[in-house]
């Protein structure tokens, strides 16, 4: 049997930005969070908006008659989430 702490997969991140380690524990302070849920939060809200955009400009790109791809959903063309 094992136990829920094993079962947690751990991975260790390097902050290579100046400032970026602050800047997640100032935010994780703020929001009553540890570092590590800040993180996850933020992985877990980046994929979200990632898919908001996607659907966003699928809906663009239909409506403005310049859809380059045959997918319902194409890869996002119009709109950068600067990543």
């Amino acid at each position: 049997m094992s136990s829920r702490k094993n079962d947690l997969e751990k991975f260790v991140v390097r902050f290579s930005e100046v400032g970026l380690r602050s800047q997640i524990a100032t935010r994780a302070k703020q929001t009553n969070r540890s570092m590590n849920a800040e993180i996850i939060h933020r992985l877990f809200h980046g994929f979200e908006l990632e898919e908001e955009l996607r659907r966003a400009n699928a809906v663009i790109d239909h409506l403005t008659g310049s859809e380059e791809s045959t997918e319902e959903f194409p890869v996002p063309r119009r709109v950068s989430n600067g990543g």
